[in-house]
């Protein structure tokens, strides 16, 4: 896949937003082991509307860079690592699958971003989490579920409010129009 000085330019602004919204932009759920973080926000966007291709490479850029940036004091996570890659990648395929068109716009994303939380957030994220504190998988998933829904609905509807609009105008520029 070749990419164009505009989708370049729209990628990196995307991995800056999930930059700064992960890092600036995070409520703390319970105690100090869940965040809502808004720098999925992007990565999602970048999937949504670029394919799976610039949403992994947003997500993986946005996850390796803000490591260098702040890492909130931690190591570095291949889990995690690889959850904000997946991020990217599963909202497109999901969007593919169920039809690009504007029909049920809310309701593919909102496919998207549970199918994409079941793997990313459920699986990959705890299973990261699980390894950096050495704590058995089961009991980090039982933290983590009580939130998943709360995430999910606020993941869904930022994603929905910003790419409803945003893919006409990046589905016109890639037209030629």
């Amino acid at each position: 896949m070749k990419l164009n000085t505009r989708q370049v330019t729209h990628a990196a602004l995307l991995v800056a937003l999930s930059i700064v919204f992960t890092r600036l932009v995070a409520v703390i759920m319970i105690g100090d082991f869940i965040r809502l973080s808004f720098g999925t926000i992007p990565i999602y966007m970048a999937g949504i509307l670029f394919g799976p291709v610039v949403g992994g490479l947003v997500g993986g850029l946005a996850d390796g860079i803000g490591f260098f940036v702040n890492s909130f004091g931690g190591v570095f996570v291949p889990h995690i690592f690889l959850a904000s890659i997946m991020r990217g990648i599963i909202p497109a395929l999901v969007i593919r699958a169920f039809g690009e068109s504007g029909k049920n716009w809310a309701l593919k994303v909102t496919a998207a971003i549970i199918a994409t939380e079941l793997v990313s957030g459920v699986l990959l994220t705890t299973l990261g989490v699980s390894w950096l504190n050495q704590l058995p998988f089961h009991v980090n998933l039982l933290r983590r579920l009580p939130v998943m829904p709360v995430q999910i609905v606020v993941y869904s509807t930022l994603t929905y409010m910003f790419t409803a609009r945003l893919r006409y105008y990046v589905a016109a520029y890639q037209a030629g129009k």
